[in-house]
């Protein structure tokens, strides 16, 4: 297995840990996943709105990023 940091930062949240993932693919999805599970709590907790940076490293180099969003609105019957 290889080791990816996965960093997820706004203005308001910020976390860098590394983790073990079989391949790149595998290693997006959990940072994905884990920035939606971060972003599910906020919105749940009374934050309309949740937009972080999501990166991808491994070593040195920069795998990618991403913006991941979720936002919570109310509707009239």
């Amino acid at each position: 297995m290889a080791k990816y940091r996965v960093s997820i930062i706004n203005e308001h949240y910020s976390a860098s840990e590394e983790q073990d993932y079989g391949d790149i693919v595998k290693a997006w999805r959990g940072a994905i996943r884990t920035a939606i599970t971060i972003a599910a709590d906020q919105v749940s907790h009374g934050s309309p709105f949740f937009g972080a940076e999501v990166t991808l490293e491994q070593g040195s180099k920069r795998i990618g990023r991403y913006v991941v969003s979720v936002a919570a609105a109310p509707l009239k019957d």
